[in-house]
């Protein structure tokens, strides 16, 4: 769950109200810098209280999957990665009928496990109206940000650090709280920050349709939150371009994200 810090709050009385250790707090927290530097309207994840020692705990199994691209065939898919087409079906009991796959559907390829759901523009939506725009006054950076989104999406970091580090700092230098009032988006009415509503803002720099349509859950709906913000902007470019959940192939599908290739807009 997500804590908004209040005047007066400290990690440790924080942690004790949520009976969760202020390690655990920290640590679930990257964002936060020093433990004793915490500041109003900042957002904190709230860790699951560790289970009591003789609990059982759920281990997620080992998922290999794959991200159904435009001309593939379940056929196509299984001689791609060295299985028969029946291990393919059996490993995605979801697909009713194999001959219909859709672009952007994730596949299972580790028979027996479930696949993780299908990242769709809905999961978290918001209306446009329900937008936010609080100037981000916490601490951290992109990396720290990108993590914290990734743990939120439940995926890997890696791949995505490594793209989001370019595709912000070509966006917005890495500025939570960077706005673009002078492109083609730059229209509408003046919003409570100041500008017209449809600006890019943020350090991912989403306009506001784009992180209302792919806003994730269990992020704040302030658009100049770091971690919300790059969240919306993950989702919008896995279900766009179709980058794989492990953003193994983000540079290779978004070139803002390939520091090889010179800067273009996402």
């Amino acid at each position: 769950m997500e804590y908004r810090i209040r005047s007066g709050d400290t990690l440790s009385g924080i942690a004790a109200k949520f009976s969760v250790g202020l390690t655990e707090l920290t640590e679930a927290n990257t964002h936060i810098v020093s433990p004793e530097a915490v500041f109003p309207n900042e957002l904190l994840h709230i860790p699951s209280p560790a289970p009591p020692g003789d609990a059982v705990s759920w281990v997620r199994p080992a998922v290999v999957t794959y991200v159904v691209q435009h001309g593939d065939t379940m056929i196509s898919i299984a001689a791609a990665h060295n299985m028969t087409l029946a291990a393919l079906e059996a490993a995605n009991p979801q697909v009713t009928n194999p001959n219909q796959i859709q672009v952007g559907q994730v596949l299972n390829l580790v028979p027996g496990s479930t696949p993780p759901p299908t990242t769709t523009p809905t999961s978290g939506a918001i209306p446009v109206t329900a937008v936010t725009y609080a100037r981000y006054t916490g601490t951290g950076n992109v990396t720290s940000w990108t993590k914290r989104a990734c743990h939120i999406m439940d995926l890997p970091h890696a791949n995505w650090v490594r793209g989001y580090k370019v595709l912000c700092a070509r966006e917005s230098s890495g500025q939570p709280n960077a706005i673009n009032d002078y492109d083609s988006n730059a229209w509408g009415p003046l919003q409570s920050d100041g500008y017209p509503l449809h600006c890019s803002r943020g350090v991912a720099q989403c306009t506001p349709d784009t992180f209302a349509t792919y806003h994730e859950a269990e992020t704040s709906e302030d658009i100049y939150n770091p971690v919300a913000n790059i969240a919306a902007s993950m989702h919008y470019v896995m279900v766009t371009y179709g980058v794989a959940p492990d953003g193994s192939d983000l540079a290779a599908l978004v070139q803002q994200a390939d520091p090889t290739r010179p800067p273009h807009g996402y």
